[in-house]
C-alpha cells in the first residue's frame, strides 16, 4: 500500500490526473459549461506546480521506483510551464476551430502526467509506463482536428512509428533486466560498473532502449515523423509535442548515461552518441533550409536542437547534465513563443502554414512579430537570448570533457541555422504584404502565451544565473 509520502510526493501528477478525470465528466454529463474546462485545466497546472514547489522532496518513493528530488522538481516545473502555455494559447485556437471541448484539456493533463512519471522514475518498468500514459493521448490530440486530412495523418503516423519506439523500448528494458536481474537502474549501472566492460547483451539493451527514447527525441535515425506530424497536429499539440516528450525523454537518458559512467566505461557510447548528435544537427539544419511551411522548418529545427542538446548527454557528469537542464528551459520558451504565434497568425489549419504568408505581418501586427522575431533570434542562439546561454552551455561542457571537435561542430551547424531562422524575420519586416492579405482573426489568449514566452526569452536570457544555478544544483543529484 503506498505510504503517505508516496502519495506526498506525486501530488502534482495526482491533481492533474483528478482534473483530467473531472473535465472528461464535465464533457460527457455537462457540454454547457464546457466553455470553462480551459480555466480549470489552467488552475489545475497552476495548482500542481504550487505543490511541486511547496511540498517536500522526499527523495526515493513508490517502494524505489520513483525518485522525487531537485531533478524531478526542475523537470517537473519545465513541463507545467509547457502545459500552461499550451492550453493557454489552445483556448482561443479551439473556439475559432468550433473545437472548444473538455477532453482535449484533459488529453493535454494526462500527457503531461505520463512525461512527469518519466522523469522521476528510477526504474525500467515505470519508465515504460510513464511512457504509455504521455504517448497515448498524444495519439489522439494529434489527430483531433478530424475532418482535416493532415491531422489525420499525423495522428496515425505518431502511432504506428510510437508502437515500434514502445515495442523496442520494452524489448531493450527485458535485456537490461536480463544483465542486471533487477528492472532498478541503481541495480543495473552497479552489475555495469562492477563488470567494468561493455558485454553483448548490454549493448544491445541499451541500443533498443535508447532507440525508444531517440524516438520521442526525434534524434537521427529516428526523426522522420517529426516534420510530418508537426505541420499536421494542430498547433497547440504541436507545441506541446515539441517541448514535453523530449524532457522526460532526455532526462532519463542522462540517468541512463551518468549513472553508468558511459563516456568512460567505453569509446563506443562515444562515438555512437557522436554519430546520432552530428547527423542530427546537419539533416536538421540543412533540410530546413528548404522548407516553405514554417512548422515543418520548426520540425526540422528541433531535430537540430535535440542534436545540440545530446551534446551534453555524451559528456555526462553534473556539467553536462546541468548544461542539458538550462537547454531543455530555453528551448521550450522558445518553442512555445514560435508555436503561439504561429497559431496566431495562421487563417485555417486545412491549409500549409507558409513561411510567405508572414509577409509584411511585421508592421501589421507588430507584438506578435516582435515576439516571433525574438524566438527566432533565441534559437539561432544569438546574445542575450537564453538560446545563446543554453548553446553556450553545452558546447562549453563539450569542450572541458576534451571533446573540442563536438563543440566545433555544434557551433558551425548553428550559423547553418542562422539562415534559415534570421529568413522568417526577413519575411516579417522586409516583404511588401501580399495582394490578398491573409485574413488572421483575433486571439487574445494566442498573443498572450507568445508574449509570456517571448518575455521568458528575453529575462532568462539577460539574466540567466537563477536558471543556471536551479539546474546545476539539480544535476548535483544525478552522481547520487
Amino acid at each position: 500500500m503506498p505510504t503517505h509520502s508516496d502519495l506526498v510526493a506525486l501530488a502534482p501528477e495526482l491533481i492533474l490526473i483528478l482534473a483530467a478525470g473531472v473535465l472528461l465528466l464535465v464533457e460527457a454529463f455537462l457540454p454547457r459549461i464546457r466553455h470553462a474546462a480551459s480555466g480549470l485545466a489552467l488552475v489545475s497546472v497552476a495548482g500542481a506546480a504550487w505543490a511541486r514547489l511547496a511540498l517536500p522532496l522526499p527523495g526515493a518513493v513508490w517502494s524505489g521506483m520513483l525518485r522525487v528530488d531537485r531533478v524531478t522538481a526542475f523537470v517537473d516545473l519545465y513541463i507545467l510551464v509547457a502545459l500552461f502555455l499550451s492550453i493557454w494559447m489552445a483556448v482561443g485556437f479551439l473556439r475559432r476551430n468550433g473545437l472548444d471541448r473538455a477532453e482535449f484539456h484533459a488529453l493535454l493533463l494526462l500527457a503531461a502526467t505520463g512525461a512527469m512519471v518519466m522523469a522521476a522514475s528510477v526504474n525500467l518498468l515505470t519508465i515504460f509506463l510513464g511512457l504509455e500514459l504521455l504517448s497515448m493521448p498524444l495519439y489522439v490530440l494529434n489527430a483531433y482536428l478530424r475532418r482535416v486530412d493532415v491531422s489525420l495523418e499525423a495522428g496515425l503516423k505518431y502511432f504506428v512509428v510510437g508502437a515500434f519506439a514502445s515495442g523496442f523500448l520494452a524489448y531493450g528494458a527485458a535485456l537490461l533486466y536480463g544483465v542486471a536481474g533487477s528492472t532498478d537502474l541503481a541495480t543495473l549501472a552497479q552489475s555495469v560498473v562492477q563488470e567494468g566492460r561493455m558485454t553483448p547483451l548490454l549493448a544491445v539493451g541499451l541500443a533498443m532502449f535508447s532507440g525508444g527514447l531517440l524516438f520521442k527525441l526525434a534524434l537521427f535515425p529516428f526523426h522522420g515523423w517529426a516534420p510530418d506530424v508537426y505541420q499536421g497536429s494542430p498547433t497547440p499539440v504541436t507545441a506541446f509535442l515539441s517541448a514535453v516528450p523530449k524532457g522526460a525523454a532526455l532526462v532519463v537518458l542522462l540517468r541512463l548515461v551518468i549513472s553508468m559512467d558511459l563516456l568512460h566505461l567505453t569509446n563506443r557510447w562515444l562515438w555512437a552518441g557522436a554519430l546520432v548528435a552530428v547527423a542530427s544537427q546537419f539533416l536538421g539544419n540543412i533540410v530546413a533550409i528548404v522548407q516553405r511551411d514554417i512548422k515543418r522548418m520548426l520540425g526540422y529545427s528541433g531535430i537540430a536542437h535535440m542534436g545540440y542538446a545530446m551534446v551534453g548527454v555524451i559528456v555526462g557528469g553534473t556539467e553536462g547534465a546541468g548544461a542539458v537542464l538550462v537547454y531543455l528551459a530555453a528551448y521550450t520558451f522558445m518553442n512555445m513563443g514560435a508555436f503561439a504565434v504561429i497559431a496566431l497568425l495562421s487563417e485555417s489549419e486545412r491549409e500549409p502554414h507558409l513561411i510567405g504568408d508572414l509577409a509584411g505581418q511585421g508592421w501589421r501586427r507588430p507584438i506578435p512579430a516582435l515576439a516571433l522575431t525574438v524566438c527566432m533570434f533565441s534559437l539561432a542562439g544569438i546574445p542575450p537570448f537564453v538560446g545563446f546561454t543554453g548553446k553556450f552551455l553545452v558546447f562549453k561542457s563539450a569542450v572541458d570533457a576534451g571533446l573540442v571537435w563536438l563543440a566545433v561542430v555544434g557551433v558551425l551547424n548553428s550559423l547553418i541555422s542562422a539562415f534559415y531562422y534570421l529568413r522568417v524575420v526577413y519575411t516579417l519586416y522586409m516583404r511588401p504584404l501580399p495582394r490578398r492579405e491573409p485574413a488572421f482573426p483575433a486571439g487574445f489568449s494566442i498573443g498572450a502565451a507568445a508574449a509570456t514566452a517571448a518575455v521568458a526569452v528575453v529575462l532568462a536570457g539577460i539574466f540567466p544565473a537563477p536558471l543556471i544555478r536551479a539546474a546545476e544544483a539539480a544535476a548535483q543529484l544525478f552522481l547520487g
